[in-house]
């Protein structure tokens, strides 16, 4: 087998810099003390970035970046010209996850308490986005880690609240949303009020499997797992 640096180089892994790194950890005022369009002010003022780097396991020792929008500021120009420029580069990685293990496209109607058959293109990917009516301007990539619970659901998704049957497995996997930006007087959005629209890609399939019996059922609806959350700077919520 390659070794992984032929696969996925560590220069594709490194996001390009912000041109207004100077002022990405510039502070702002929380949602108590001023509104969101006094904050937003404050930030087209001070020239804050939008964005927040995010640091995604690739495995247990290599790492990637990407940029994405922090939630309720709006996006400067620099901002919008960051996340277009280093967009082919977080393309091409997505890629070849989905190659290598395969990405399951999800939208609002799909089922996800059974099997599902992976797609190993991206363009097949970025067409079901289009499918959905989303121009898929940025895109908000979790990883969330591999994940063990007791479960209370059976394999018809009825829930017994007197006591766990099964233990729930959700195996590590990536989940990348599709977003479009749109216009404001301020510069740009995510816009938030959309279609549901994601691709997972999974090492392993995740599945319930009854604590008496041991039968196992495939399932994508158990969320079990949180996603790992690593940022530079960090989250700054107001």
């Amino acid at each position: 087998m390659q070794e992984l640096n032929l696969f996925i180089s560590e220069e594709m892994m490194k996001a390009p810099e912000h041109p207004l790194a100077k002022n990405l950890e510039l502070p702002l005022p929380n949602s108590q003390q001023f509104s969101k369009i006094e904050i937003r002010a404050m930030q087209q003022r001070d020239r804050i970035p939008g964005v927040v780097k995010r640091i995604i396991p690739f495995d247990t020792s290599m790492y990637w970046e990407y940029w994405w929008c922090v939630p309720g500021r709006v996006l400067l120009p620099e901002d919008v010209e960051l996340l277009q420029r280093d967009r082919p580069r977080v393309e091409e990685i997505a890629s070849k996850l989905v190659w290598l293990w395969g990405g399951l496209c999800f939208g609002q109607d799909t089922r996800r308490d059974r099997n599902c058959e992976p797609v190993y293109d991206w363009q097949q990917v970025i067409t079901f986005a289009h499918e959905k009516e989303i121009k898929p301007d940025v895109f908000d990539i979790d990883f969330l880690p591999l994940t063990i619970k007791t479960d209370n659901r059976d394999s018809n998704s009825k829930l017994d609240t007197a006591c766990p049957s099964h233990v729930a497995v959700e195996p590590n996997h990536w989940h990348i949303e599709f977003f479009q930006l749109h216009p404001t007087d301020s510069g740009f959005e995510l816009q938030e009020d959309k279609n549901v629209c994601s691709c997972q890609i999974w090492t392993a399939k995740p599945f319930i499997k009854h604590l008496t019996t041991g039968e196992t059922t495939t399932r994508y609806d158990l969320w079990v797992s949180h996603p790992l959350d690593l940022t530079i700077p960090p989250w700054q919520i107001y």
